[in-house]
């Protein structure tokens, strides 16, 4: 994971992080970062994250913007840990 998304990953400036970048390290999570997923999240928010992923079907603009918030708030964990 480049440094300079794990920076912004920080919760307060993660959620102005535009839905685009947050769908792109979605998809690096789900074939590339799968033990940072399974390191940093606990396994409900795993089921989660593979639900909303699942979900779209591989489109970002078929997300709601209730599922989109959720996604913020899980791919900002499994990015930053903790």
């Amino acid at each position: 994971m480049p440094l300079w998304i794990t920076r912004r990953a920080v919760p307060a400036v993660w959620r102005r992080v535009p839905w685009k970048m947050v769908w792109t390290v979605t998809l690096w999570l789900a074939s590339k970062g799968r033990d940072q997923v399974q390191k940093n999240l606990t396994e409900e928010e795993q089921k989660e994250f593979w639900t909303l992923a699942k979900k779209s079907k591989g489109r970002p603009n078929s997300v709601s913007q209730r599922d989109r918030t959720r996604m913020k708030d899980i791919v900002g964990k499994a990015i930053r840990g903790g």
